[in-house]
């Protein structure tokens, strides 16, 4: 069986992003192209890839689990910057969907998750999860090494930020977000390149972000 690693990634589209739907979108087309890549690279492992947005609603993945050889490119029509910011919801959401369907799997035969936050702004908005919920799931699951969790922060700091939902700093990057496109590009190419060779060498990945010593990008 092959070594299966899913991709969870969390984007923000509440109204503070309005003025970023090229960035984002560019930026994870750009990093779905590298992750093509990196599966034809390991053909021994499988890279399943899902995306949630959300803004005080969180609603059902844009792209629901699907394995990222099959993935298509997002367009501006899949992105719509509006409301304001549930992020408790959005990670607790996709923490119980990814339980839901893969739970056993991760528990029996290696299979990992790489959860990855990107954010401009703080919690505003959950009814469900609360910081405390968070914070136990988050310790919980990293406990078990199979699951990492990454925070990239834009226009602020994603360390400070990221501690509030227990996710450590070795897993944070700070950036601008009109650099967000060539961020998503480099850092999460790069990023999710060395987790595949780690992952192939038979070791267990402890902070997504390790191999950059700058974790603060922002130019002011």
């Amino acid at each position: 069986m092959k070594k299966r690693t899913l991709y969870q990634m969390v984007i923000d589209q509440s109204g503070s992003m309005q003025g970023s739907e090229h960035q984002v979108i560019v930026g994870f087309n750009e990093h779905l192209q590298s992750m093509k890549s990196t599966q034809e690279k390991y053909p021994e492992q499988e890279i399943i890839m899902s995306l949630k947005f959300f803004n005080n609603e969180v609603g059902p993945n844009t792209v629901n689990f699907e394995p990222v050889s099959q993935c298509h490119e997002l367009s501006r029509l899949h992105y719509h910057p509006t409301g304001s910011t549930a992020l408790l919801d959005a990670i607790g959401k996709s923490i119980y969907d990814i339980k839901t369907k893969f739970g056993s799997e991760i528990h029996a035969n290696g299979t990992t998750v790489v959860f990855i936050i990107i954010t401009d702004g703080h919690e505003n908005a959950s009814r469900m999860y609360t910081f405390d919920d968070i914070q136990r799931m988050i310790g919980e699951l990293e406990a078990t090494e199979n699951w990492n969790f990454t925070f990239m922060g834009a226009d602020l700091d994603a360390i400070n930020a990221a501690s509030r939902y227990g996710i450590q700093a070795n897993s944070t990057i700070s950036f601008d977000k009109s650099d967000y496109a060539r961020v998503s590009r480099e850092y999460l190419t790069e990023a999710s390149e060395d987790y595949a060779r780690k992952k192939q060498q038979g070791e267990k990945p402890k902070g997504f972000f390790d191999i950059f010593d700058k974790k603060d990008l922002r130019k002011k």
